[in-house]
């Protein structure tokens, strides 16, 4: 059973989607539980994918008595669904806090909980916390704590890269502590679609002679939309036919609007909020951009490499795994908007060499990261630890 905290856009997300896709194909029939609903929910449903919605957390711990008869009834949802489908096997999918919930499952039952870390930057953090900001550092130790406590109760952790599997252990000052690496792939089969190119452009606003270079991510601090515009601000004189698709939506999008309209690029960057057609939006792109200061292993960057783009991605976690620095694109520092602007420039001005690391970044893809292969790996480790039975 996948549990997910929500069915919205984003990369744990998809990730569960797509491995409720191939880990039954690996002979791990899956469903997928989740704690809010999103626009996810009816592609897994129309794909035959059992989705159960649970009630959505709705106290902070700060509540005391509320919080914790919450907890417990969330706990016996659970309890009813390992019951119901025969589970055998949890695996968490960027839950944060709900992960101590689900490993409470492992006390006095046959299910095995793993828990999967999708970020670097995995414990609680200001923007996660809408009230209460002076908790911050007291409710970041505590979450210290229980990972570290946790890790005695569940039966293993996943980190999405080694980047992240290192981050994990320098965070809670873990040494010998067994973390297995499964890094984060793609439905190969979904890149690139068939399409007509100028078509898909047209109904973006597009023209056939721009060069369209693609973002996407869910406009927070860690995508880095900031240091994209003023990249763009600064080249904008030199790349003309330059324009640039944001994907997504998010709590800063109406500050890096602002952005966009204080620098003048009102007519170079188009916002297109959420969308399910991004493989076609991918297909009608001739780059892929992702300025992160921070990731786990970006679905997202992997999703454009199988599209057979070329990429200017940051030197964060999961990203060295995924590119070859001038070879499949463009690596360059995080935060750093004038090494992003040269990168721009450099991959505009020779679309030769940018389309032989889009072909070689496509070919990586194929040959590391392909959703098959992660449900693989995954199936192979829960079968270690588990005996055989009909749900995963």
């Amino acid at each position: 059973m996948e549990v997910t905290p929500n069915l919205e856009i984003g990369g744990a997300q998809e990730t569960a989607r797509t491995l409720a896709k191939y880990l039954p194909q690996v002979g791990c029939p899956t469903i997928v539980a989740t704690f809010g609903d999103g626009p996810l929910r009816n592609e897994l449903e129309d794909s035959g994918v059992i989705v159960e919605r649970l009630p959505a957390r709705r106290h902070s711990i700060v509540a005391g008595p509320l919080f914790v008869t919450e907890m417990i009834a969330r706990r016996r949802d659970l309890r009813r669904l390992i019951d119901r489908y025969d589970v055998d096997v949890i695996q968490t999918q960027g839950l944060g806090t709900l992960d101590f919930l689900v490993m409470t499952l492992v006390f006095g039952d046959r299910v095995k909980v793993w828990w999967t870390i999708q970020n670097a930057n995995f414990l609680l953090r200001e923007e996660h916390l809408t009230r209460f900001k002076w908790l911050l550092r007291p409710k970041r130790a505590a979450h210290r704590a229980m990972y570290r406590l946790g890790l005695r109760a569940v039966d293993g952790v996943i980190a999405v890269s080694t980047d992240t599997e290192r981050s994990f252990r320098e965070s809670l000052g873990l040494n010998g502590h067994p973390i297995d690496v499964v890094c984060n792939a793609v439905d190969v089969e979904l890149f690139p679609p068939r399409v007509l190119r100028d078509e898909v452009r047209s109904q973006l606003g597009l023209n056939p002679s721009d060069h369209v270079m693609t973002m996407v991510g869910t406009f927070k601090r860690q995508k880095g939309h900031s240091v994209l515009i003023d990249a763009l601000a600064d080249a904008k004189d030199r790349l003309p036919h330059l324009k640039i698709i944001l994907v997504g939506d998010g709590e800063l999008r109406n500050e890096i609007a602002t952005s966009v309209r204080t620098h003048g690029l009102e007519d170079r960057v188009h916002f297109l909020g959420s969308r399910r057609d991004v493989p076609q939006i991918l297909a009608a792109s001739d780059s892929f951009i992702l300025p992160s200061l921070w990731e786990g292993l970006p679905v997202a960057l992997v999703e454009a490499m199988a599209s057979g783009l070329p990429v200017i991605a940051t030197s964060v976690s999961g990203t060295s795994e995924v590119m070859d620095d001038g070879v499949t694109g463009w690596v360059v520092p995080a935060g750093d908007a004038s090494a992003l602007k040269t990168a721009m420039l450099d991959l505009v001005a020779d679309p030769q060499r940018a389309a032989r690391m889009g072909v070689a970044g496509r070919e990586c893809v194929e040959a590391r990261f392909s959703a098959l292969s992660q449900a693989e790996s995954l199936a192979s480790i829960f079968r270690e630890s588990s005996s055989s039975r009909s749900y995963a």
